[in-house]
């Protein structure tokens, strides 16, 4: 049988941001370069803008939020000989029905994996997760950095709900990729040099990184420890809060599972961070920080 838990969501670390505080745990830790091919991707209402072709390596996105809602484009390599047509087709829809269970109590948090076993094609939930830039809202840019190993068809998604409850996978938020082995033609990509400025450690214990940080651009190395159960391994994403901000409400909020989780409009401000990549995987997320305090969740 396979295995379905599903997405983990709780704040493991606040972070406030003062001018010219230095970091609580830790020094700046010095590194070479990461040369990275840089894609510009951005999202509106409901389109994901990006290249139609990429080539294997570091790969930088950097993504505009252009909407107005929040918006993320995670990426996955689907299994050999599958496109977007047969992800709408036969994996896509399988969530109206499934929500539909939830919000009306036909279907309970403990029914999904059953659901899914049911309704999706075994190779429906065998996508290898390599990272994209997450949770943005409208107005704001990040940059994150990930590794493409491998030549495939691979597809970019948004699955953040409109107001009005519809998944943006199906109002036209999955755009596909074709990453092509580098060649020489390769070597006119636009690129960029992405150097760490601090360590972030994702494991099933939590997130560890530094306390406070000066306002200003950061570059933060992510290293992803743990797998959790099921399909979805873990991201992160930065938010801003402040002392009236509803935690509780936040974590409801980013359970897709819960009645409301994902539906526009977001409760916080997202700030990006990196999407879902297997553990032993490592990425980057560049983005720029005022004074304020800013919420680091998986």
């Amino acid at each position: 049988m396979r295995s379905f838990c599903l997405r983990h969501y709780f704040v493991v670390v606040v972070v406030f941001f003062a001018s010219f505080n230095a970091l609580a745990l830790g020094e700046q830790t010095a590194s070479e370069p990461v040369q990275a091919q840089l894609v510009n991707v951005s999202t509106d209402e409901y389109r994901i803008n990006a290249p139609n072709t990429l080539y294997t390596g570091w790969t930088t996105f950097e993504f505009a939020n252009t909407g107005s809602q929040a918006h993320f484009v995670a990426m996955y390599r689907l299994v050999d000989g599958k496109t977007i047509d047969d992800q709408l087709k036969y994996v896509a829809p399988v969530f109206d029905p499934l929500m539909q269970g939830l919000r009306d109590g036909s279907i309970t948090k403990a029914d999904i994996g059953p659901f899914f076993e049911n309704n999706v094609p075994e190779w429906g939930l065998q996508m290898t997760w390599v990272g994209g830039a997450a949770m943005l809202s409208p107005g704001h840019s990040v940059q994150a950095t990930f590794n493409i190993d491998k030549a495939g068809t691979y597809l970019l998604e948004c699955y953040v709900k409109s107001p009005d409850g519809k998944w943006h996978t199906l109002m036209g938020m999955l755009h596909q990729i074709n990453v092509i082995e580098k060649t020489e033609a390769s070597a006119k990509a636009r690129m960029i040099a992405v150097t760490q400025d601090h360590v972030l450690i994702v494991s099933d214990a939590g997130i560890e990184g530094p306390k406070t940080l000066s306002a200003g651009t950061h570059t933060f190395k992510v290293n992803i420890n743990s797998q959790p159960a099921g399909f979805m391994p873990y991201d992160i994403n930065l938010a801003k809060v402040d002392k009236d901000t509803d935690l509780q409400a936040l974590y409801y909020w980013m359970d897709w599972t819960n009645v409301g989780g994902l539906r526009a409009p977001a409760p916080v401000t997202f700030l990006g961070g990196l999407e879902h990549m297997s553990a032993g995987k490592h990425g980057y997320i560049t983005v720029n920080l005022a004074k304020r305090r800013v919420l680091v969740d998986f």
